[in-house]
């Protein structure tokens, strides 16, 4: 069991992670000050910690560097109630994993936790059916998974097929596919059914490495080649030697990046920033796409040099809406994870609300599905979800179609609000190629705002 110390002098968000974090399984200790918090890390043994910024007797600045003293390879999430570029840039420089400000959100932390233990150099793809107790075996189909479900429509036979034929290669893939379905996950079962599947898998959101420090975190660097490198860090290459790293939106890399990229990929060697030694590095590549890369190409966005040395397989993950076929295998799926995240014993749902569910448009794709469903197991109190939990946006997305008057319901403020919130923000992205940065400045939210609504909407990849 992965060990968590909080450190923060605020009680209830204590008392809010350490439930909410010890009921996904992990061992939470809390500190209420930043030297006490130094003290348990010095004394124990730890997998993440998350830092308040402002703490009463240390600043987060403080107590990184304290941390990073005693384990620098130990992850750490700095909380704040400020959102300041110019911090956040100082404390990631430090080595902080991530910098996120306040309100937080529980479901976001644990996002951010599992994808800390992903980098730790140590760690290895961890196989969620052993924590189980199921037995694995090499010959286990990948429908068997613990994270994935495959369908049995032929769109789903297809993806299954593709998976099992180029994951036992080293071939470089490219995993094309709306946001929600499930690009990550299909990148971890090609790295799971490998043979490189006891080393690590690491991925990288490409559209999320701000400009200045992205060659760092790709590549590493040494102390002192740039103001605030206190220390050498090892980069997402590095940590990913002999396993998989994963690019996901790679179209967001800058062009600079790119020509340093296609050096790794030509030579398979890296250069820490402010080194002159190469790395030699044995990583399999598979990147993933929103956009069509040959558009970016031609508007000179995108390296043809690049695309032609990662083009080796391609995968393409259909949308719900083209795939409603295996919307009740997703549905099954995703009730049974939701009854064992939240304890429940919800035994089906309602035929009218399966109905429905086939009348929506599904934007966010299998990820709205698990978070919709999830939502639904929380809601309800007897052993079967009917048609009054739903919300608004499934009830009108049903009378529509069917001409029932009750579908006067669209002129609900709430949903055609949600519904243009969330239209706009598939919009911008597009636009922006799915730089969330370029997308959030473009609706004039900031990054933390245009993250929450996409959360909620279901449009999270």
């Amino acid at each position: 069991m992965e060990k968590i110390l909080i450190i923060d002098d605020d009680v209830d968000i204590c008392a809010l992670l350490k439930r909410f974090l010890e009921r996904n399984g992990y061992e939470v200790t809390t500190s209420f000050k930043g030297q006490e918090g130094v003290h348990q890390f010095r004394n124990n043994d730890f997998d993440v910690v998350l830092t308040d910024f402002r703490l009463p007797d240390l600043d987060g600045i403080e107590v990184l560097k304290s941390i990073k003293k005693i384990k620098p390879n130990i992850p750490v999430i700095v909380i704040t109630g400020y959102s300041d570029v110019g911090q956040a840039v100082k404390v990631i420089r430090l080595g902080a994993f991530e910098y996120v400000t306040k309100p937080i959100f529980p479901e976001e932390i644990l996002m951010l936790i599992k994808d800390a233990l992903d980098l730790k150099p140590d760690s290895t793809e961890r196989d969620i059916s052993s924590k189980r107790g199921v037995e694995k075996s090499k010959k286990q189909p990948l429908s068997n998974t613990s994270d994935y479900v495959f369908g049995k429509s032929p769109h789903a036979k297809r993806v299954q097929n593709l998976i099992e034929l180029v994951a036992p290669t080293d071939m470089t893939v490219v995993i094309l596919g709306a946001s929600g379905t499930g690009k990550e996950v299909a990148a971890r079962m090609i790295h799971r059914n490998s043979i490189r599947k006891e080393k690590p898998f690491v991925a990288v959101d490409c559209g999320a490495l701000p400009k200045e420090l992205a060659a760092s975190e790709l590549f590493g660097h040494e102390k002192g080649a740039f103001t605030g490198a206190v220390s050498a860090k090892k980069g997402h290459f590095e940590m990913a030697n002999g396993g998989t790293l994963f690019l996901d939106e790679i179209g967001n890399l800058t062009y600079e990046n790119q020509i340093k990229l296609l050096r790794v990929l030509q030579e398979r060697v890296i250069r820490r920033m402010g080194s002159e030694k190469d790395i030699p590095v044995d990583v399999r590549i598979i990147v993933a796409t929103n956009e069509d890369l040959k558009n970016a190409m031609r508007r000179g966005e995108f390296r043809e040099d690049i695309y032609f040395r990662i083009n080796e397989f391609n995968i393409d993950l259909p949308s719900v809406k083209e795939n409603k076929e295996d919307l009740e295998e997703y549905l099954d799926f995703f009730l049974e994870k939701s009854n064992q995240e939240l304890n429940k014993k919800i035994s089906k749902i309602d035929q009218p609300v399966i109905e429905a569910f086939r009348k929506y448009s599904w934007p966010g794709n299998i990820r709205e599905i698990k978070n919709v469903v999830k939502r639904l197991v929380l809601l309800t109190n007897g052993q079967v979800i009917t048609k009054d939990a739903l919300p608004p946006e499934f009830l009108n997305a049903s009378t529509v179609q069917s001409g029932n008057s009750a579908g006067q319901n669209i002129f609900s403020l709430k949903t055609v609000v949600e519904q243009a919130e969330s239209e706009a923000i598939l919009r911008a992205l597009k636009a922006t190629n799915y730089n969330k940065s370029k997308c959030a400045e473009l609706l004039g939210v900031d990054r933390k705002t245009l993250y929450n609504k996409m959360n909620a909407y279901g449009l999270i990849n």
